[in-house]
């Protein structure tokens, strides 16, 4: 089909297109496009890098979404859109790219007991793989290495004594790339409390502010948006779902592989929470080995 853009009349050429009104509408139709899939559970994301790639320039993907989300510029930026990252290998970690998707945005902006700044929640599409000393069955990864939920005198967050957070803080935060490293926010949670020194506990009886670290798995609450096998209450008093998991398919996108969350059983003494191959909630013994992590960062 012709694309007239001026009319001449008179030896006088007259504009026929109004680009701007074109470009308006086109950003409309897009933008519907997107909320139509979105509503539809069946939106892709795009490729941040790919999207953006003139805006970036020479600043570097992480950096650029740092400064966006400091200064609170959403535009554009979508639930599902994805930036591949690259892991280096390490003792404990193998090379792998491991595609990180907006899971939430600004979720816990000025909450906290530290108010927490803005922020985009990066959540891996599917679990990652483990190996040498800390793995388990070839790729996988214990909660713990002893089949206990409870925290200790020294330090009362089970989730905080795991061999999971262990693995997350001392060797996968440090197989990411160094530019990214420096743009994660220390993660802050109303992290729940279970220990005694006379016996085990098989519920947790309080919660406590405390720091998560660069890189931390979901909780119970923040996948399901609701407590299922964690203990009402101090396991869910702050956390809220993700928007990537309204639905159940962004739990297992496809792979049916387990992975771990952070909060632990409250109907036992022993048991962590997962989230199994079908997509539904569980739990295991925490030194079940076939089932992976999936550390989860802030920006911002």
């Amino acid at each position: 089909m012709a694309d007239i853009a001026k009319l001449s009349i008179n030896g006088t050429a007259y504009d026929l297109k109004d680009n701007s009104a074109r470009n308006t509408a086109n950003a409309a139709v897009s933008e519907a496009n997107y909320n139509r899939q979105q509503s539809g559970n069946v939106y892709a994301g795009r490729s941040i890098a790919a999207t953006f790639q003139g805006e970036i320039g020479s600043t570097g993907i992480y950096k650029w979404l740092q400064s966006r989300v400091r200064n609170a510029n959403f535009e554009g930026l979508r639930i599902g859109d994805y930036i591949d990252v690259p892991i280096t290998e390490g003792a404990n970690v193998p090379a792998q790219t491991v595609r990180y998707m907006i899971g939430a945005i600004d979720q816990y902006y000025q909450c906290g007991d530290q108010a927490t700044g803005h922020h985009v929640i990066m959540v891996p599409r599917a679990p990652v793989s483990v190996k040498g000393d800390k793995a388990s069955n070839g790729s996988y990864l214990q909660w713990r290495e002893t089949n206990d939920n409870n925290g200790t005198a020294d330090e009362k967050h089970p989730y905080l004594v795991s061999k999971l957070h262990d693995w997350e803080i001392n060797d996968f935060l440090q197989a990411l790339p160094a530019d990214l490293q420096a743009v994660l926010m220390t993660r802050r949670a109303l992290l729940e409390e279970r220990y005694s020194s006379t016996t085990k506990l098989s519920e947790s009886g309080s919660w406590s502010w405390a720091e998560l670290g660069k890189v931390w798995s979901p909780s119970e609450m923040e996948v399901y948006g609701c407590v299922i096998w964690g203990t009402k209450g101090y396991s869910v008093g702050f956390d809220s779902q993700f928007p990537i998991f309204s639905d159940t398919a962004h739990r297992i996108m496809g792979t049916r592989i387990t992975w771990w969350l952070r909060s632990v059983s409250g109907v036992s003494s022993v048991n962590a929470c997962f989230v199994n191959n079908s997509g539904a909630a569980s739990y295991s013994v925490p030194s079940g080995d076939w089932i992976r992590p999936r550390p989860c960062f802030l920006i911002g």
